[in-house]
């Protein structure tokens, strides 16, 4: 029961926090960045992949340290869960780049961790309660 409530609190967009940084939208730095670059080439695609990926991967971090501290704060084993979780999600995130970037080309390697990076801060806002950017 006890886990059961936990989860459906995080899941709550009602706890939202009050003061949570601004939160950029990493789609559109590579957009920007390509924008500025004036074309896309192979190039272009990994410099661009690789300022969009850093800025996602910050935000995931911090909204991972926040997840696993309450979780932790409420109930260790959901923390452990989590921790898991996000060790799978790494793995999984890296092999399939890795297959993608051998058949589909080399600015898979940058532009598919994006993407995933990008995908994965949204599920932790989710759990966080933080809304998505536009």
């Amino acid at each position: 029961m006890i886990r059961a409530l936990t989860i459906a609190l995080l899941l709550s967009p009602t706890l939202a926090w009050a003061e949570s940084p601004a939160q950029p939208d990493h789609q559109q730095v590579y957009n920007d960045c390509l924008a500025e670059a004036g074309g896309i080439n192979n190039g272009t695609v990994d410099a661009c992949s690789s300022a969009a990926s850093a800025s996602a991967k910050a935000e995931m971090n911090r909204l991972y340290r926040a997840l696993y501290s309450r979780l932790l704060a409420e109930n260790a084993e959901d923390a452990e869960q989590l921790e898991r979780a996000q060790k799978a999600w790494l793995v999984y995130r890296d092999l399939h780049c890795q297959l993608a970037g051998s058949y589909v080309g080399s600015p898979m390697y940058s532009f598919c961790p994006m993407q995933l990076n990008i995908s994965r801060v949204g599920e932790l806002r989710e759990l966080v309660g933080e809304p998505s950017s536009p």
